[in-house]
């Protein structure tokens, strides 16, 4: 561990990467706290509620002092609720009450707590940032904004928003002040910062930090088998995805080359029902999946492919390339950084359901060539470790917070 700098403070309702982050700045000095609206810590799986908590969370604990990490307990349990029992439209209306709760729920605990924590910036996820930015300007900290995905005027632009256009605008204004307030935009891709430049952000303002893979569980195992390519898909079977464009492409492929087949690994969405009643020899519908059951699929696939119409990063891209699995990925995932075309994977037009076809059609009819492509797969994502982005990370915070030098992250 290096000599401690300014310290962070990171919140985030949820988790996404942001245990990630935290684990980065503990190991460089620099974590002031981590509170997150999931339990973190061994200590926050005990008793009732923590174990109760561990059964519908499945985020296993997080290796971090248990003082610096808090449950924020409330807000995240009725987001929970809401997304098990409420329609969508009061589901989504929950979890803009749950995150907005969170945010003013920190803002408070920074307010009491004050110079105790010892933090002299503050690392915040977007829609859960805004109070807690207006009381981090009252204290003078640098405000670091979390910002997961593109900015919300390429999402919209890109496929739209499914909650109420009222809601939406309530989200939209509390985006947009949040980026006002931020002193940085931390995004997960180039292609993600580049929607932000887009909207008229300065460069200077914002950046990109690649995230990672667990290397040690994504990892290459026995070649496929040679009757038939495998063409997997992870993620939720949603028009973001790309989902109806993959079916679309498959349908093509398989009437070209009948022994391709297509295993769907990831929670049902709204176009799940694109592959009712196909024949589940030829199309294989697993469902949601635990990490450790994404790895084997993708260990078994001989390629995975994500037509992505906006995925800022794409995390699924990383840990095939680490089991040893080339990609076709749309240009519109972030993640297509790491694709060496026709080394380990390809990178095709957005909405371009011909071209996708046309690119899964050549890897069916050439099994051999496209296995061969295994060692170079697993080659591109040596440098996507999360070891990796832990030093890149950490490297960023210090510059921003003007205690190192100026970094790429990448």
């Amino acid at each position: 561990m290096t000599s401690p700098g300014r310290r962070v403070l990171i919140t985030h309702p949820g988790r996404q990467h942001s245990h990630q982050n935290a684990l980065a700045l503990e190991r460089a000095g620099r974590l002031a706290g981590y509170w997150a609206g999931v339990p973190s810590v061994e200590k926050h799986f005990r008793g009732p509620l923590g174990r109760l908590a561990g059964r519908f969370v499945r985020y296993p604990p997080v290796p971090l002092p248990g003082e610096k990490a808090r449950w924020v307990r409330l807000p995240a349990i009725f987001r929970r609720l809401g997304d098990l029992l409420l329609p969508v439209p009061l589901a989504d209306r929950a979890d803009w009450l749950a995150c907005r709760a969170f945010d003013r729920g920190v803002a408070r605990r920074v307010r009491r707590q004050g110079d105790r924590l010892g933090a002299a910036a503050v690392l915040a996820c977007e829609i859960s940032a805004l109070d807690t930015f207006r009381e981090a300007k009252r204290r003078g900290w640098t405000t670091l904004l979390d910002a997961p995905s593109f900015h919300h005027a390429a999402q919209d632009r890109l496929h739209g928003f499914r909650e109420s256009p009222a809601l939406h605008r309530r989200i939209v204004a509390v985006k947009e002040r949040e980026i006002a307030l931020a002193d940085h935009v931390l995004t997960v891709s180039e292609l993600a910062r580049r929607t932000y430049l887009e909207a008229g952000l300065p460069p200077e303002k914002v950046h990109a930090v690649a995230l990672g893979a667990d290397l040690a569980l994504f990892h290459p195992g026995e070649p496929p088998a040679a009757d038939g390519v495998t063409f997997a898909f992870a993620g939720a079977s949603i028009r973001r995805k790309g989902f109806d464009l993959l079916v679309e492409a498959f349908g093509r492929v398989h009437s070209e080359v009948p022994s391709a087949r297509l295993r769907i690994v990831g929670p049902r969405g709204e176009l799940g029902h694109l592959v009712d009643g196909m024949d589940p020899a030829v199309v294989t519908v697993v469902g949601q999946a635990t990490q450790g059951d994404l790895a084997a699929e993708l260990r078994r696939a001989d390629c995975l492919v994500l037509p992505s119409r906006n995925d800022s990063y794409g995390m699924v891209v990383a840990e095939a390339l680490a089991s040893g699995t080339p990609v076709i990925v749309s240009e519109m995932v972030g993640a297509k950084d790491l694709v060496a075309e026709g080394r380990s994977g390809w990178v095709v037009p957005e909405e371009d359901a011909a071209a996708l076809a046309a690119r899964m059609i050549d890897c069916a009819r050439r099994p051999s060539a496209l296995r061969a492509l295994r060692p170079e797969a697993r080659r591109a994502a040596q440098d996507a470790s999360w070891e990796a982005y832990h030093r890149r990370f950490a490297a960023l915070v210090a510059w921003l917070l003007g205690e190192g030098e100026e970094t790429t992250a990448g």
